[in-house]
């Protein structure tokens, strides 16, 4: 059920990271605008219960003045809103205090910051000191967005120590306090990372497979609008290239029809039910010489490693329709379970 949007406002970034999903950097690229953003919402919660709104990028404060404006906005209309960000606007305290002030007077509800090694690379960890206590000073809810790596330096532990609190990991399942949480995951192999990342040397993987096998929890609940408006139903962690999970561009369809199609779309409510790792079986019956790793970091890696390959799409297309009544009648039966709750 599509409960939250999510606004990549910029692929623009103050720096270029070795490791970088969506490939930003300081291109002078396109960003969306507080006007556009603003109709979006509007059309959305005629569409859908929406209940979050998300700014992200690249570094979404590279387009400050959008984003206020789109807060105030969405604040007005009840929404939860939330930023993303790398904290390169943190460089002092007073500067780190400054900014947020703009935010939280805006009606932003949490801000995020991202923090780790490779992040750490290019942004100082003082400017994430700087934006950590700034918020707490002002009272603005505040997550850690933290990945990990193999020999990772910045541990949680390191940062407890660093930013002199004891953090703790974010449960989704739980009521959360304001401060002083964290979210880690593993780093994946994409975009940049794809080119970097040494598999034996950095790249970790989970404990257990459930991590990359099952149903994927993001495709159909979220919508992406990319730099472009490009309009995405899944989280945006794999390749931008792929056409599989782009579902059209304002202007040539309505948000409504966007919608619907994704919606009856078989390869996302494939996803949506049996994750890539159901794809990546029925290509396995196929085209058995095709070979893949043992083991996926998630279920992004696996879909990332499915369709951006040329033979795996062309499979797809060709004998994807052999699963469309099994995957309807699926999506029935769990319409009917929401419909009774």
């Amino acid at each position: 059920m599509l409960s939250q949007l999510v606004f990549s406002v910029t692929y623009d970034c103050p720096v270029t990271c070795k490791y970088c999903v969506t490939r930003s950097g300081p291109h002078g690229g396109s960003y969306l605008d507080a006007d556009f953003m603003q109709s979006v919402i509007v059309d959305t919660m005629k569409l859908a219960d929406l209940r979050v709104v998300v700014f992200t990028g690249g570094e979404p404060l590279l387009k400050k003045n959008e984003i206020i404006e789109t807060i105030k906005f969405a604040t007005g209309k009840g929404l939860w809103t939330r930023i993303v960000t790398n904290s390169y606007w943190a460089d002092t305290p007073d500067n780190a205090v400054l900014m947020l002030s703009e935010l939280k007077s805006s009606g932003l509800s949490e801000i995020n910051l991202s923090c780790d090694d490779l992040h750490q690379e290019n942004i100082p960890i003082d400017n994430i000191k700087n934006a950590f206590w700034s918020a707490r000073q002002l009272n603005l809810p505040t997550l850690i967005a933290h990945k990990r790596v193999k020999n990772t330096k910045i541990t949680i532990d390191y940062l407890s120590k660093y930013l002199g609190v004891k953090l703790t990991r974010f449960d989704p399942e739980k009521n959360n306090p304001k401060f002083d949480i964290y979210s880690s995951s593993l780093t994946v192999p994409i975009g940049f990372g794809s080119e970097w990342l040494n598999h034996d040397e950095h790249v970790m993987y989970p404990s257990s497979d459930l991590a990359w096998k099952g149903p994927c929890s993001s495709v159909l609940r979220s919508l992406i609008i990319s730099p472009e408006k490009e309009i995405r139903m899944c989280c945006g962690m794999i390749d931008q290239s792929v056409p599989e999970l782009s579902f059209g561009r304002f202007g040539t369809k309505s948000l409504a029809q966007i919608i619907c199609e994704a919606n009856c779309d078989l390869v996302a409510n494939w996803l949506a039910l049996e994750g890539p790792y159901g794809l990546m079986q029925f290509v396995k019956t196929k085209a058995p010489a095709l070979e893949f790793h043992d083991q996926y970091v998630n279920h992004c890696h696996l879909c990332n490693d499915l369709l951006t390959r040329k033979e795996v799409r062309a499979l797809l297309s060709t004998c994807a329709e052999e699963k469309s009544d099994e995957i309807s009648l699926k999506r029935c039966l769990l319409e009917a379970v929401r419909y009774r709750e």
